[in-house]
């Protein structure tokens, strides 16, 4: 029988001097900044990508670099699996855009996919609990701020074909697309509902914070999102059964959907939502699924121009220029085998295990329930969202993600989080 080792004595701090405090607790504001300015990639340079998020981790890693503190291991004992996979996709990508004469497009590529699963897991994981508990608290306020501006710019100043909205009036927000608006919109929804069940955020809170999240995805219009953040919920719903979770989950879905029958319901949802999602939602029928018969176009495509890239692909940004519809597969599986080649999609899976192996290694133990699933619920509506999706290296994709793991990774490095509220009598309150 395997025996369980008791979590390593942390020591008491020392005082540190004045000087390192300083450094560390700059350090960890930069680490915030990139956290709330990570969902507003409107805030990056015309000329090429980089956004004023990238600028403040560079700052942050290089505060890291002086201060000693760079975590080599920043998914803990996910890491390997994480570097591999990343290096294989990448080392994939190079060599199929070398062969296409690509090789410009091969180097940018690489670069923006390391910069944001190479250097922010550097920059956000692997930290204590406080920190890691703030840094999620800073993301959910940037995402909250993006919603409230969303209902601003749609229902009160009714903007349409603008930077943040859409000719057809679909949300747009700081990320500057609908369906990836949408997404971060639902990867942060099972993530509040962790933070709330590992006692980071208020249930209070949570709620407000749930109900604008929501209707965020409807002013987005994404038939994608809107089920993907099912996906998460359920998810986490599932994970964290109790006959109480149980009937208030039913009740509530059950109260949600037969307010739809009523008029004044329906009429207060946004205009875009009822056009693009509920109809489909309520006649079952995907053709009515905003883009979903183009996009199936595309993957069939995808799949057969596959046949012929199982070692090499096409090259770093070239499925548009072999495409007879002449845009990328929204499928970010399909367009890295095909521009990669197989090796290429074979590294994102491995990858994505590394990302797996922290949470797995956390569920093993009792009191790391809740940060598996916070993790679990990320990765896997990750790997769902990408299936409509091309190219991930954009920050807002992989801010939430990491964020959903560090939990499990701080688990495993520093054991459970420790209450809130002082002891009396030698008991926790």
């Amino acid at each position: 029988m395997e025996q369980i080792r008791p979590w390593p004595q942390t020591p008491l701090p020392r005082a540190m001097p004045a000087p390192v405090s300083a450094a560390r607790k700059l350090e960890f504001a930069l680490a915030c900044a990139v956290v709330f300015l990570a969902p507003m990639n409107v805030l990056k340079l015309p000329a090429f990508y980089f956004t004023l998020s990238d600028a403040f981790a560079c700052l942050c890693l290089a505060t890291m670099a002086l201060n000693g503190t760079i975590r080599l291991k920043p998914l803990g004992p996910g890491t390997a699996f994480w570097v591999f996979g990343l290096v294989l996709m990448i080392g994939a990508l190079l060599a199929s855009s070398l062969l296409a004469g690509a090789v410009d497009r091969g180097l940018i590529l690489s670069l923006q996919y390391l910069f944001a699963y190479f250097l922010l897991p550097i920059v956000l994981l692997a930290r204590p609990w406080d920190q890691t508990g703030t840094l999620m608290k800073v993301f959910v306020a940037s995402m909250t701020v993006m919603v409230i501006h969303g209902i601003y710019v749609v229902n009160i100043v009714g903007e349409t074909n603008t930077i943040f909205v859409s000719g057809s009036g679909r949300l747009q927000g700081f990320v500057e697309r609908e369906n990836e608006c949408g997404a971060l919109l639902a990867l942060t929804a099972p993530m509040v509902l962790s933070m709330t069940a590992m006692r980071l955020m208020k249930t209070v809170v949570a709620i407000p914070v749930l109900i604008l999240l929501g209707y965020g995805v409807m002013l987005t219009g994404s038939n994608t999102a809107l089920y993907g953040m099912l996906f998460g919920l359920g998810v986490f719903s599932l994970f964290t059964l109790t006959p109480k979770s149980i009937l208030i989950g039913a009740a509530s879905l059950a109260a949600m959907w037969s307010s739809l029958a009523i008029p004044a319901v329906r009429d207060a949802l946004p205009a875009v939502f009822r056009k693009r999602v509920l109809i489909g939602l309520e006649s079952g029928d995907l053709s009515e699924a905003g883009t979903f018969a183009d996009r199936m176009m595309l993957n069939e495509e995808a799949i057969r121009l596959g046949g012929e890239a199982l070692l090499l692909g096409h090259g770093a940004d070239q499925y548009r220029e072999i495409s007879a519809y002449g845009n990328p597969v929204h499928n970010l599986y399909l367009l890295v085998w095909n521009e990669g080649g197989l090796p290429a999609m074979i590294g994102f899976l491995i990858m994505l295990s590394g990302a797996a192996i922290p949470v797995l290694m956390a569920r093993r133990r009792r009191e790391g329930r809740h940060a598996a699933v916070c993790g679990f619920s990320a990765v896997t509506l990750f790997a769902i969202l990408i299936n409509a999706a091309p190219h991930v290296y954009g920050r807002f994709w992989a801010v939430p993600v990491l964020l959903s793991i560090a939990p499990a990774v701080a688990f495993l490095n520093f054991g459970p989080p420790k209450p809130r509220h002082p002891s009396i009598g030698g008991k926790p309150r």
